[in-house]
Order: structure tokens, then sequence, then C-alpha cells
């Protein structure tokens, strides 16, 4: 395991980038939207996803300079067909048109379709927060997840995020699967020997037949929902229905599907006395007694913790994910 910098990884990422024809501004995006879920902490999200993406963009899945269109004349909702593009590239369009679709109406809502795998769910809502609104942000995934005593998979793990800005640099910045864990969890485990905890997945033959859902039954509900909200809003392919991630054909179109939503604080109440309150309320949890050797926190508490860590110790990765790196850098 090595530490590397971000500042030595954001340039191999971005020159990879442009030279599969990213605009700049697009190929910033995606670099700030990995290393920064990386620098966060949460790496099955992070730099690890960056060898797929280049696949994708190589083998057409895709497209480099995406033709982005808005669709519908709602006040304050949108659909984003994202023409095929890198889902982070689309997340980010279609998280900026729901914060202006909120400053001028309250709430601003944008469905996306026609999209790829668009990182962390965070990427989004944390810059939406950055941006002075309560943000959401969903997607749906292949599928990965067996529906509750089920066997097979029949559900993504359908993340859901919700982030906004406290007094000061105070955060709630909430973001998890409707899994139990994530896929990258599991590979990343399984490539290097390490044993999945009970309750992660269902087994058959001693082989991960499927994830199991967050919670149980409730795990499902939320993964649902994340789907009715994304796919069927936007008309796009139903979990079971999309190809997987990870596996060919690297150049047909997934069809993965987003929702955003903003709601601006001044449209409900005077947005520093929402501040004043939610770092009140984050004081309180993280104020309550503790079982011994342990500690209270709140969502985006442990991710702040590591950017600080590692943005002065750098990122871990392997050894094996480094040398592919710093090969494409020396390409580059």
């Amino acid at each position: 395991m090595r530490r590397i910098p971000a500042g030595t990884l954001a340039p191999i990422l971005r020159e990879a980038l442009l030279r599969r024809g990213v605009s700049e501004e697009h190929a910033g995006w995606v670099v700030d939207g990995l290393l920064g879920t990386s620098l966060r902490g949460i790496d099955t999200h992070g730099v690890r996803l960056f060898p797929t993406y280049l696949a994708e963009l190589d083998g057409g899945r895709s497209r480099a300079n995406p033709e982005l269109r808005f669709l519908g004349e709602a006040r304050a909702a949108r659909v984003l067909d994202a023409g095929h593009a890198l889902g982070i590239v689309a997340g980010r369009v279609a998280s900026a048109e729901a914060v202006r679709l909120a400053r001028e109406n309250g709430a601003g809502a944008v469905a996306v379709r026609n999209s790829n795998h668009f990182g962390a769910a965070s990427v989004y809502t944390l810059q939406m927060a950055r941006e002075g609104v309560l943000g959401l942000s969903f997607t749906n995934s292949d599928a990965l997840v067996a529906p509750w005593n089920g066997l097979t998979p029949l559900f993504g793990t359908n993340p859901i995020s919700l982030a906004v800005q406290g007094g000061g640099d105070d955060l709630f910045c909430a973001d998890f699967a409707t899994s139990q864990v994530s896929y990258s969890k599991v590979k990343h485990h399984r490539a290097h020997g390490l044993p999945l905890e009970p309750g992660w997945v269902v087994e058959e033959g001693g082989e991960v037949a499927a994830l199991k859902p967050l919670g149980g039954h409730k795990g499902q509900c939320l993964g649902m929902m994340v789907e009715i909200l994304c796919a069927l809003l936007s008309g796009m392919p139903l979990d079971h229905q999309l190809s997987h991630l990870y596996t060919p054909p690297f150049d047909e179109p997934r069809r993965v599907a987003h929702f955003f939503l903003a709601l601006d604080l001044g449209a409900f109440r005077d947005p520093g006395d929402f501040r004043t309150d939610l770092s009140g309320l984050l004081g309180a949890v993280r104020e309550q007694p503790a079982a011994p050797g342990e500690r209270v926190i709140v969502p985006g508490d442990l991710e702040a913790e590591a950017e600080a860590e590692r943005s002065a110790h750098g990122i871990p990765l392997a050894d094996e994910e480094w040398e592919w790196l710093a090969a494409l850098g020396r390409e580059t």
C-alpha cells in the first residue's frame, strides 16, 4: 500500500481524459469527483473507478463529447438527456440545473436519462450544499441486490445522498447504498483475500449470488423508491435490465438514470437560523454518551476526518493500482 498525493494523481487522470477527447471542463469535473471521493475515504467510488471509466470511453459506452439536452418546460422540473455522457459529467450538469431552478422557484428537480455510472452520490450533494441549498441525489444501477428473502439480484445498490451546510464548516452529508454493502467493497475484499462480513451477501455454493438489502425489507423499500425516482420518472430501463458496470459490452450504452432535488433554504425560513439550528442538532448528537471505546458521530464526520488526513498524507493505493496509474502517467 502506498500513499500518493492528490496533486500527483490529478494530472495523470486529467491528461488521460483529454487524450480521449473529453473537454477541459468535463475532465476537471471527473478528476475532482474521483479524487474528492478518495480523499473523503470512500475508496470504492474514487480513483479505483478510473480504469473502468476509461474502458467505457475507449469502447464507446460513454461519449467524450456528448450532446446534453434539457427537456420539458415545467417551472421547477426538467429532464436531462445526457447523450451517454460520463456519469459524473451528467450529474454535474443536472445538479447545477436543479440549483438554478431552486433559486428561481424554491425547489428544483432534474431527472436524468441516458447516462452512466456517476461515482459517489455525495459528489453532487456536497456541491449543492456548498452553493447554499439542501441537495439530494439518487441513481439506479445494475441489479446486484436480491429482494428481502430472495436469492437472485433484482435491484441495484441504488444510493441515497443528502447534504446541507450548517454554521461555519459544520456539515451534514449522508451517502449510503440501499444494499448492506457496495459491490465494489465485496469485489475489493475478494481480490485481496479479505473475509466478507455476515449479512453482506447471499451465497450459493461458496460463491456470491447477490448482495443483501440494507436492514432487510426496509432496504428493499428504499432501493425501490430510488428506482422509481430514477428509472421510471425518466423512462429508462429497470435495474435488472441494465448491463453491468464492470463487464462487457463496453461499446453499448447502459442508459443509467439519476434524480436530483435542490431545496432553497430561504423558501422555507431564514437560512441563517436554519444553519444555526442544524449545527445545534449535530452538536446534540455528537455530545451523546457513547459505549466504552466508541463515540457518537453524525453523517459526514468520518469523511471530513479522512479528507484532512489524506490531504496531508496522500491517498492510499494498492501497489498494483499505483503501478497502473504510474504507467498511464508515463504514456500521457
